[in-house]
């Protein structure tokens, strides 16, 4: 990923996507998407190239992506950061619940990750990362599905690595962070469980920041060797 090149963030609206958005629009054409356009007017203003769609549907993501390619040139890298998450226990997971995790958080990635194998979509040398999460590997009740979910993200990031050389296909697994996404269960991620967190972990938890820096140097030339990994970035926490 050298500077000029052209950057997708899908997932950008928020969080991890819109941080590393924001952070690559200073040296890339960056495109990004996400599914509510107000939240990428901020972005627009630092030259970023917005676009509102809902990757839920699969059918509409090789034309999406060809016309990304159209207005800004092929992909030198994509960062796959949208995610759905269902705190519930497994008896009260419907079958809606399901749909909606796999689609955004396995199914788009699988989609994209097709399209992106292209030589009309992307560069030779291009790089796929994805955000996955420590719970692929550490499911706890309440977050199986969604467990579930990420375990397969890492079996495609595997998978795709073995198959796409010399395109480089890496993964970042968080431990738990501070966005809208968490913020969105207030009686579980609260202040005792962030002081739980603390004690728990035996670095620094991790943070939004930490991730974009991790992300940046996997798709740098610094990592050419790197493909296939799922970095944890958790501060320990799942040791």
């Amino acid at each position: 990923m050298a500077d000029g090149g052209h950057i997708l963030v899908v997932g950008a609206s928020s969080g991890i996507g819109y941080a590393l958005a924001e952070r690559l629009a200073s040296s890339h054409a960056v495109s990004a998407i996400a599914r509510r356009s107000e939240r990428l007017a901020p972005l627009q203003q630092l030259g970023v190239k917005a676009y509102a769609a809902d990757i839920s549907d699969l059918a509409s993501i090789p034309a999406l992506l060809q016309s990304i390619v159209e207005a800004q040139g092929p992909l030198t890298g994509l960062i796959y950061c949208a995610g759905a998450q269902k705190i519930k226990p497994m008896r009260s997971i419907q079958a809606l619940d399901v749909e909606q995790l796999y689609g955004i958080n396995l199914l788009a990635p699988t989609v994209m990750a097709g399209q992106f194998a292209s030589r009309r979509i992307s560069s030779e040398n291009a790089v796929f990362c994805a955000i996955s999460s420590i719970a692929a590997d550490r499911p706890e009740p309440g977050i199986v599905a969604y467990s579930a979910s990420k375990a397969g993200l890492n079996g495609l990031i595997r998978g795709l690595a073995r198959e796409l050389g010399p395109r480089r296909i890496v993964g970042v697994a968080p431990g738990w962070i501070d966005t809208e996404m968490t913020q969105a269960y207030p009686h579980l991620y609260n202040d005792a469980f962030r002081e739980k967190l603390k004690k728990e972990t035996p670095a620094a938890p991790a943070t939004i920041d930490g991730v974009v820096k991790t992300v940046l140097f996997l798709m740098s030339p610094a990592a050419e060797s790197i493909t296939g990994e799922i970095i944890r970035v958790d501060g320990g926490a799942s040791l």
